[in-house]
This record gives structure tokens, C-alpha cells and sequence, in this order.
């Protein structure tokens, strides 16, 4: 009796650790993908040696920290039409599971996740989707006299979002071309809402040389930077230079890579 237990037992093990080793692989690593409102997301997932398993897609919820399934192979489990799930085999033991999202909105910022799982074993990748939106700062470089009026407008797109969120989100910072130097305070913001569009406007009267430096327009990891140089009499050409290279070395630093 003893005996069949034993064997019994042993044949259990070599089961599940078959069924373990043949469990299928998610070749695809976390990753991040960034993208502008309105356009098409396809997160996609290379998984090896699928076979009777199905790819689950999961969202993640920050609020209630969990993660609510969209979609089961190839069976939505939501209502939502922009999304839809495709697949395609390029071996006998390769596929690719892709769920896409058209028309983007800023609602579907977040953590997705392939996951494959049974009772057994469980696998899943990340992928985190940022979506940004437009934003537009002009002009990008200015040189003026001190004494002169300077305004700077930096724009986003609203697209039926809340405007006091975007109000309160879009902001500015200041990177002297001196030493010592903070934000200087007689600048004035201005924002306006103009028919799909905030503009956020800063306004300097009679800037001085104190006013030099780097004016960034921020909202949430987006940046748009301008280079203001306030000196008396005209700029040379070789200050010219050295002052644009030195502008579009710092704008590489603290744009966004898009």
C-alpha cells in the first residue's frame, strides 16, 4: 500500500513539473510607450509555445490598486469599441497578441498587463502607456534690449478634458543664466481658454538682465523650453551662435524624447 502511495506521489510530481516546463514563455520585456491623445496604442506581447493557454489583458487600477481583466484571447470583456485584440502565428511555436486602443484619451494612461496563468503557474509582462498631449511654446528663442516687454505662450490641447485640472497642472520654470539666481517674481501668468486649446502665457514688463536664462513650460513629463537673453546693445554673431548652441544642448536635455 505504502508502495502505490510512493508511486503514486512520484507520478503527480513528474506531472506538475512537466506541465511547469512546458508552460508557455512571454518573450516581450516591460516596457513604456508613449504616445499623443487621439492616436492608436498596440501593446503587444511575443509569447512562445501558447498552445491550449489564452493571453489575458488586465489594466491596472491606481486607485483601488487591482487590476480588472479587458479581454480574454480574442473576447472583449468590455464595452468600450476603441479597443479591440488581434493576433498573428510567424512559427508553429511563435505569436504575437497585440490589444489595441484607438482614438486615445487620457483615461487610458496606465499599467497594462499580458498575463498567461492556470492553476499552476502564472506569467505576465508590463507595459506602461503614457499619453501626452500636443503642446506648443513660442517663440523658442528670443534676444531683447532691457526695458522691453517680453511674452512667451505655451499651448495644450483640451479636448473635452476638465479645464481646471489642465489649469492647475501646466506650470513654468526658470533656469538663470546666473549664478545664485532664483525664478525672479515681477513675472506675470496669464492662461486662457480659447476653443479646444489652453494657452498659458508668461509676461515679463521691462525685463532685465536677471530675466536670462532657460523658461520651461511643464505639464506632468511633457517640457517645452524657450531661451530668453536679455543684453544690452546688438548681439554679435559669434554670441548669436554660442548662445543658440547652447540653447538646443539644454533643450535635448529637458525636452521629451518624442
Amino acid at each position: 500500500m505504502m508502495f502505490q502511495l510512493k508511486q503514486v506521489t512520484i507520478f503527480l510530481m513528474i506531472k506538475l513539473i512537466t506541465a511547469i516546463n512546458n508552460f508557455p514563455e512571454i518573450l516581450t520585456k516591460t516596457y513604456n510607450q508613449t504616445l499623443n491623445l487621439s492616436s492608436t496604442a498596440i501593446l503587444t506581447c511575443h509569447i512562445r509555445d501558447l498552445g491550449d493557454h489564452h493571453v489575458t489583458w488586465f489594466k491596472f487600477d491606481l486607485l483601488t490598486s487591482s487590476s480588472y481583466p479587458l479581454a480574454v484571447g480574442e473576447e472583449l470583456f468590455i464595452t468600450d469599441k476603441r479597443y479591440s485584440v488581434t493576433s498573428y502565428s510567424t512559427s508553429t511555436r511563435d505569436s504575437y497578441w497585440s490589444l489595441e486602443i484607438y482614438q486615445l484619451n487620457l483615461s487610458d494612461e496606465g499599467t497594462y498587463l499580458c498575463k498567461i496563468a492556470n492553476r499552476r503557474a502564472s506569467i505576465s509582462v508590463s507595459i506602461y502607456l503614457n499619453i501626452q498631449i500636443p503642446m506648443i511654446l513660442s517663440p523658442p528663442y528670443l534676444y531683447v534690449e532691457p526695458g522691453t516687454d517680453v511674452k512667451l505662450n505655451c499651448s495644450i490641447l483640451i479636448d473635452n478634458q476638465n479645464p481646471k485640472t489642465l489649469l492647475s497642472s501646466l506650470n513654468w520654470h526658470f533656469i538663470s543664466n546666473q549664478l545664485n539666481k532664483t525664478k525672479p517674481d515681477d513675472v506675470h501668468i496669464r492662461k486662457r481658454l480659447l476653443n479646444n486649446s489652453l494657452t498659458s502665457s508668461l509676461i515679463i514688463h521691462h525685463a532685465q538682465i536677471y530675466h536670462s536664462g532657460i523658461w520651461t513650460c511643464v505639464y506632468k513629463r511633457q517640457r517645452r523650453t524657450a531661451k530668453l537673453i536679455v543684453e544690452k546693445g546688438e548681439i554679435s554673431i559669434s554670441n548669436f551662435i554660442n548662445n543658440l548652441m547652447s540653447f538646443f544642448f539644454v533643450k535635448m536635455l529637458h525636452n521629451d524624447n518624442v
